[in-house]
């Protein structure tokens, strides 16, 4: 029952890679998610930023000093 699709954005500079989160969530219903993994640094703070701003549910699932995986569950058209 897992509703989630993934993406690797691990290099994509920023803001690329928040564009391209965004364009993959239009995508999903409300409720399914998308799980990403970043660059840590500023990519993983511009997307986790990003999508908390736009009422969206943000877990950062893994981090090590490099990437992060993310979560990022559609809670709003």
């Amino acid at each position: 029952m897992d509703n989630t699709i993934g993406l690797d954005l691990r290099g994509v500079p920023c803001p690329l890679n928040a564009i391209r989160c965004q364009l993959a969530l239009e995508k999903l219903a409300v409720g399914e998610g998308l799980r990403v993994k970043l660059d840590c640094g500023e990519p993983l703070e511009s997307v986790v930023n990003q999508f908390l701003a736009a009422g969206q549910q943000v877990d950062v699932e893994a981090s090590s000093a490099q990437e992060a995986t993310v979560l990022i569950t559609r809670l709003s058209p």
